[in-house]
């Protein structure tokens, strides 16, 4: 085993890297699929509670405040977290992270912008609240889940290129898994389905809502799988290069 250990002793590193990058992959899918489920089960109760399916001005204010709290901010403030953790584990590996490590630097960037794109409105409600109201409801969606769908991207991705550059191999299932989750959740933000938002939900369009409500949450869920898949690849490409190492030492020990 001190042989096994002389011969290639970033193995292991890796094989806990891979365990890393999964269960942070596992707690943002766990992150999306409960926001899919507030949307989808929870809205009218807080349409019903914030007084945002009437036609006051206050209403429609604190909805958008409860929504922005506790569905879209999570989402990005979380990311931004898992980036922290992820950007430790990959200073432990020897091969060079260049590439990586600034895939994460700008994907922390991202997730702050988009922060900003979620609360910096809310100063605006005070004074003027119609404006506020206004850009939830137009401009929103499209700029907040493009900037996820961009940040998204690159923590995925960051790790498959960081096990290319060790193994020297492309890995073609984690990095179509990676963008297939962050390239849909863009193209869902600028689709048709989405024109509606959650701070337009109430009960004069009924119809639009159940199929925004619907399309919001098939689409985190389907995110939900696809970033699962990424990260599972990604850590049993991670724990091969151990159970490879093995094997050739088993090998040269029989020779």
């Amino acid at each position: 085993m001190v042989r096994l250990i002389d011969d290639q002793p970033d193995a292991f590193a890796y094989r806990s890297f891979g365990r890393r990058v999964f269960f942070t992959g596992l707690f943002i899918a766990m992150i999306y699929a409960a926001a899919g489920t507030i949307v989808l089960q929870e809205s009218e109760a807080i349409m019903r509670q914030t007084g945002m399916d009437s036609e006051g001005i206050e209403g429609q204010v604190t909805g958008a405040v409860v929504f922005v709290m506790i569905v879209f901010v999570p989402l990005a403030a979380s990311m931004l977290m898992l980036v922290n953790f992820l950007n430790r584990s990959f200073r432990k590996l020897e091969v060079e992270q260049g590439l990586p490590l600034t895939m994460l630097t700008v994907s922390r960037l991202v997730f702050i912008a988009a922060i900003i794109v979620a609360l910096a409105p809310l100063g605006l409600a005070i004074d003027a609240p119609i404006t506020a109201i206004k850009f939830y409801q137009n401009q929103f969606m499209p700029w907040f889940f493009t900037l996820v769908g961009i940040g998204l991207a690159l923590v995925l991705l960051a790790p498959v290129r960081q096990l290319q550059l060790r193994t020297r191999k492309l890995l073609w299932t984690p990095m179509l898994g990676g963008m297939f989750a962050a390239g849909y959740l863009v193209w869902m933000a600028h689709s048709p389905a989405w024109d509606i938002s959650v701070f337009q939900l109430s009960h004069e369009n009924l119809d639009t809502v159940k199929e925004f409500r619907t399309s919001f949450t098939s689409t985190m869920l389907t995110c939900t799988v696809a970033i699962l898949l990424c990260c599972w690849t990604v850590k049993r490409n991670a724990a091969s290069i151990l159970a490879r190492q093995k094997k050739h030492f088993l090998t040269q020990v029989g020779r």
